[in-house]
């Protein structure tokens, strides 16, 4: 008897990385999604392997195999990773109302999926819950026996969302203005340093000191309707986007690597909607602002001398270990 064909959608980013895009794939092609949308940025002008590579990962992610509905959007030009990849999914959103969403770097384990799947379904009509995320880098405690916990911040490195959810996001921050000046960001965060680290970024794309990135204005539109993110209570999605040909990351990062673990069925549901503090603490930490300890270094650090900074290193990393 055929196995059957996975009913979400899958919307798979890729652009010139045959070897972390093949991994990807191989992991999609073991459930055998009815319908998958495929984005592909272009290559950029100014790197001349870059036309064969990108070449290769389309030979690739043109290889299905099964019964499938392919959609696919390769783009002649470079958009880059902001155009590409948030363009990319408003198109997947035009055909269906809920998405299962990976890019070229991140390798789910094959339990991630079905994860998904069920927690689409499970919170389809709640609208607290913006998204679920297949990543988590809090280690679980004892008495956790939940599968998943709530949070207010995520790597979207392999998860899922609706079109309710993504239809949403204000590209344009237009909204931003107001929501800084009623100081929003301090309902959301609990410590002043966290609050400005996040003003920071935001203002900066507002005023497109930075490019803009399209994961932190999914996360400030969370932040401004009081959303949530399901994350699961072990890591389900290893991110291998590091290196020379990473677009964000030349070096690994500590949250980089983390191996992607089987998750228990059926899943254990939380008896209510509640942020877990403890895990954002950590989350801020690893992932974001990095906490006290680092906003002190920053604050103070860069204005003294290079041995009293190191000493200052030394007394934090001595604290943190105890």
């Amino acid at each position: 008897m055929e196995e059957e064909l996975f009913d979400v959608p899958i919307s798979f980013h890729v652009f010139n990385r045959p070897e972390t895009t093949r991994q990807v794939f191989d992991e999609i092609r073991k459930i055998r999604p009815k319908k998958l949308f495929i984005t592909a940025d272009g290559p950029r002008a100014n790197r001349h392997l870059d036309s064969s590579k990108c070449k290769e990962v389309r030979s690739i992610v043109n290889k299905v195999d099964w019964d499938c509905e392919l959609y696919t959007n390769f783009s002649d030009t470079n958009k880059g990773s902001f155009k590409s990849t948030s363009e990319g999914i408003t198109w997947v959103f035009s055909y269906v109302d809920r998405a299962i969403i990976l890019e070229d770097d991140c390798v789910p384990n094959n339990s991630f999926f079905k994860f998904c799947g069920e927690l689409l379904d499970y919170y389809e009509h709640d609208t607290r819950v913006a998204l679920i995320s297949g990543t988590s880098f809090y280690e679980r405690p004892p008495s956790q026996r939940y599968s998943y916990y709530f949070s207010r911040n995520t790597h979207l490195w392999g998860w899922a969302t609706w079109k309710r959810t993504w239809v949403e996001v204000d590209f344009t921050m237009k909204r931003w203005p107001e929501y800084r000046d009623v100081n929003g960001l301090s309902v959301i965060f609990r410590y002043k340093h966290e609050v400005r680290y996040w003003e920071k970024i935001m203002q900066e794309m507002y005023e497109k000191k930075i490019g803009p990135h399209w994961d932190y204005l999914l996360l400030l539109t969370m932040y401004m309707n009081h959303t949530v993110a399901v994350r699961p209570t072990d890591n389900l999605v290893l991110n291998n986007g590091y290196g020379e040909d990473a677009t964000h990351f030349d070096n690994k990062r500590a949250i980089q690597g983390v191996e992607a673990i089987e998750v228990s069925f059926p899943l254990e549901h939380p008896e209510y909607i509640c942020r877990d503090v403890k895990a954002e603490v950590v989350s801020e930490r690893l992932e974001f602002s990095g906490g006290l300890r680092r906003f002190l270094i920053d604050a103070i650090g860069f204005s003294l001398p290079e041995s009293i900074q190191g000493i200052i290193r030394m007394v934090l990393k001595k604290n943190r270990n105890h």
